[in-house]
């Protein structure tokens, strides 16, 4: 018997608002997925703040064949239309690809476009051997993490640091594999800028909003419902040779210089991972695993990071992120310390 996933909620119809916003509004009501021989979608997440469908599927994405294709079946506001139209074949290319939906109202003037992704119970580009191109500050090009910048879960600093031409997250090829290269960096204006790369969104906005506050551009967390027992992955450390305290001459002013105390000790790496329970603005800690150490491990070594249960509710958002300098936050590491992953996978028992 096939399966139908339904997704129908309650939204606000007034984001394309004219002189009557129920006609001519132009939201997403409902999004409907039908199971194919290997697609079985188990649930569908409509997220409206960053216009994204996620449909999830119970077989694993690597057991599909690709190209394959869906024919989704999607409600609008009433008098809008949607282009792909409602039942057209839609046809993903790979495991990263994505669909855009644009929604018009029925005024012809407003329109909302949706991202179409498919997802399961792993980690998008865990393997990290697809990055694409994006243009900095700098007006240059660099390379980020992911396939499409549509459909990519990972986020790092760089677009922060690109109008230095500083990047501290880096594609690393090792032969015919690519890994990421998380480094702690130095540019002409902040003497210490740590790299890092978490599964979320970086705000440029509130970068520049409070760029004395590196962790305020961090936008942690993807949707995820399922519940691993740990987390597993390669990696390797080297740290840089001075551990420094950076210190703004003015607080709250990133500009206006720093005063460097070189300290004792070494630089300790970080990794966190957090499965969340997201109701409005309340949110509820699923479990969660943390690491960081100084040992410096040369070769490329395999960890399982066991997550540690603290509540029996279902998840629905999950994050992990990895930095060379646990405390770039607060302007403390070492400039050239440096973290190497590869091959994350999250494990099931």
């Amino acid at each position: 018997m096939k399966k139908i996933l339904l997704a129908f909620f309650m939204i606000s119809l007034l984001s394309c608002e004219d002189d009557d916003p129920i006609l001519d509004a132009c939201e997403l009501i409902g999004f409907e997925v039908e199971a194919t021989g290997e697609f079985d979608p188990y649930k569908t997440y409509i997220d409206t703040a960053s216009n994204q469908v996620l449909v999830f599927s119970s077989v694993n994405l690597d057991m599909i064949s690709f190209p394959f294709s869906l024919n989704p079946l999607v409600t609008v506001s009433p008098g809008a239309s949607v282009t792909p139209s409602s039942g057209s074949v839609v046809v993903f290319d790979d495991p990263e690809d994505f669909v855009k939906y644009t929604i018009t109202a029925k005024d012809g003037l407003g329109s909302e476009e949706y991202i179409f992704t498919i997802r399961d119970n792993q980690i998008p580009n865990a393997g990290f051997g697809n990055w694409f191109e994006e243009i900095g500050m700098n007006a240059q090009p660099f390379l980020q993490p992911g396939k499409y910048p549509e459909s990519t879960v990972w986020a790092t600093t760089n677009m922060g640091t690109s109008i230095y031409s500083i990047y501290g997250t880096t594609p690393l090829q090792d032969g015919n594999n690519k890994m990421v290269k998380i480094e702690t960096v130095e540019s002409v204006a902040i003497p210490f800028v740590a790299g890092a790369m978490y599964l979320g969104k970086f705000d440029l906005d509130a970068a520049i909003a409070d760029p004395g506050n590196p962790v305020a551009a961090a936008k942690l967390g993807i949707p995820f419902f399922d519940r691993p027992t740990a987390i597993q992955f390669k990696y390797s450390f080297e740290s840089g040779d001075q551990l420094i305290q950076a210190a703004l001459k003015d607080p709250g002013n990133l500009f206006g210089g720093f005063d460097i105390y070189n300290l004792e000790g070494t630089d300790k790496f970080g990794i966190k991972a957090v499965l969340e329970k997201r109701t409005g603005d309340m949110v509820t800690i699923i479990a969660q695993a943390e690491f960081e150490s100084d040992q410096e491990i040369s070769t490329m070594t395999e960890m399982k990071m066991q997550l540690q249960y603290l509540s029996d509710d279902d998840p629905t958002h999950f994050h992990i992120s990895f930095s060379p300098s646990v405390d770039g936050g607060m302007f403390k590491g070492a400039i050239g310390s440096s973290l190497i992953i590869d091959e994350l996978k999250m494990i099931y028992d």
